[in-house]
């Protein structure tokens, strides 16, 4: 197969033709190649490399009313994403071989994206008893409870060294829960529209130990979803000092604030909280000078029942999957910011920092994951359009930048744009 159109990846940028073999990048290069009988056109278009989420929910096993690996799987390739880490936060939680095997096979029979399961810290996410990180490793691309973290200190400690010890990263969902329990940011506007307020502290305090804890054991901590000016802060005095952290942030932090919760949406309830202006000019800050390394979508469906209701009462969680790469114009041209540096926290940076081997980019060798979109044209986020089965995202009804037109997964075709009104 060859591709001709506008390539934007980490080692090749401008008009070019891509050449793929066995599922594989064979080359790049400026001139037509002579070989190859399948040819796509995509002139006028953007080629990037298949979108790598490594914070998403399934929820399959148990909340298949929410979503499935076959329908987040569908949901992803909508969204140019072929590479996904899914959250322990099932049922059961992923915390044994066998449960994270059930996910890894029904992936296999999916066969639309690449899955990396993470395993939970703790037994069944409760954080009491450690899970047994040894006989995990193998199995997994990292330990968390997503959606909370070990409230114990001692326990967070020995998982780390546990987590060091075989060569995986904590990813932590940096929260004191003693400190939180409201449904927004805590500020002038909780207070302005009567909804309960979480401090900006129960973040802070956290990502503070999580750092502590990285210097002290060597375990690389990855702190999820950052989302306050505090946090950023810690990260960025933490990486002078060399300590083996990374972070990350939604794209739905970068393009929405607590201000935004003036309608009281269930579907802008999210944890951590949308930020408060101050705070996401400083994560966009991060994110330009490297202190945040990558942008995730912390993927969290839930059915239409769970959402209908008021936001003290709804569920956290943002459908994201399929907006991502939208937000990434939007983020471009909000701030100013080069799409290309954008595209690679969501390609080669996760890539490298996870050990994911040869994706997120094009050169000879790599994965033949590739994404056509044409950022010319606009898509209507509606319920139908929408391939998740989570409808709750703040973007509904809105008209967003960038149409995905065809998704390569392994040199093969996956998602075409007409499959979607």
């Amino acid at each position: 197969m060859i591709i001709k159109g506008e390539i934007l990846s980490h080692s090749y940028q401008g008009k070019g033709y891509i050449v793929l073999k066995n599922g594989l990048i064979k080359k790049v290069q400026q001139d037509k190649p002579k070989e190859g009988k399948d040819y796509i056109d995509a002139e006028d278009k953007l080629v990037i490399p298949g979108l790598i989420d490594m914070h998403a929910h399934f929820r399959e096993p148990g909340y298949e009313h929410r979503e499935t690996i076959e329908s987040g799987s569908k949901a992803a390739i909508h969204g140019g994403v072929t590479t996904v880490a899914v959250m322990p936060n099932t049922n059961p939680a992923l915390d044994s071989p066998r449960i994270i095997e059930h996910v890894k096979q029904r992936a296999h029979e999916v066969g639309l994206i690449d899955i990396f399961p993470t395993s939970a810290i703790t037994e069944g996410r409760k954080g009491n008893k450690l899970v047994n990180f040894k006989s995990l490793a193998s199995h997994v691309i990292a330990f968390s409870d997503d959606g909370t973290t070990p409230q114990s200190f001692k326990i967070f400690l020995e998982a780390a060294k546990f987590a060091r010890a075989v060569g995986k990263p904590i990813a932590d969902h940096a929260e004191i829960k003693e400190l939180s329990g409201g449904s927004m940011r805590e500020g002038q506007f909780s207070k302005r529209y009567g909804v309960s307020g979480i401090p900006d502290i129960a973040e802070s305090i956290a990502v503070a130990r999580d750092i502590e804890v990285a210097r002290y054991t060597g375990a690389h901590i990855h702190i999820q979803h950052l989302s306050t000016k505090a946090s950023v802060e810690i990260l960025k005095n933490a990486k002078k000092r060399t300590i083996p952290v990374t972070g990350e942030v939604t794209h739905h932090h970068l393009l929405f604030t607590d201000e935004d919760l003036k309608d009281r949406s269930p579907f802008k309830k999210v944890n951590p909280p949308l930020p408060t202006q101050e705070d996401q000019e400083a994560l966009v800050k991060g994110l330009i000078d490297g202190t945040i390394d990558i942008i995730v979508t912390d993927h969290a469906p839930y059915s239409k029942e769970e959402k209908s209701t008021d936001i003290e009462s709804a569920p956290f969680g943002i459908s994201g999957i399929e907006t991502l790469l939208s937000s990434l114009f939007l983020i471009a041209e909000m701030y100013e910011i080069s799409f290309v540096s954008l595209l690679e926290k969501v390609t080669w940076k996760p890539a490298k920092i996870f050990n994911l081997g040869l994706r997120g980019d094009f050169a000879p060798g790599y994965v033949g994951d590739i994404v056509i979109v044409d950022p010319n044209k606009r898509w209507k986020v509606t319920e139908k359009s929408l391939l998740s089965k989570g409808k709750n995202t703040p973007f509904l009804n809105r008209t967003l930048p960038g149409v995905v037109e065809l998704t390569i997964k392994n040199g093969k075709i996956v998602y075409r744009g007409d499959n979607v009104d």
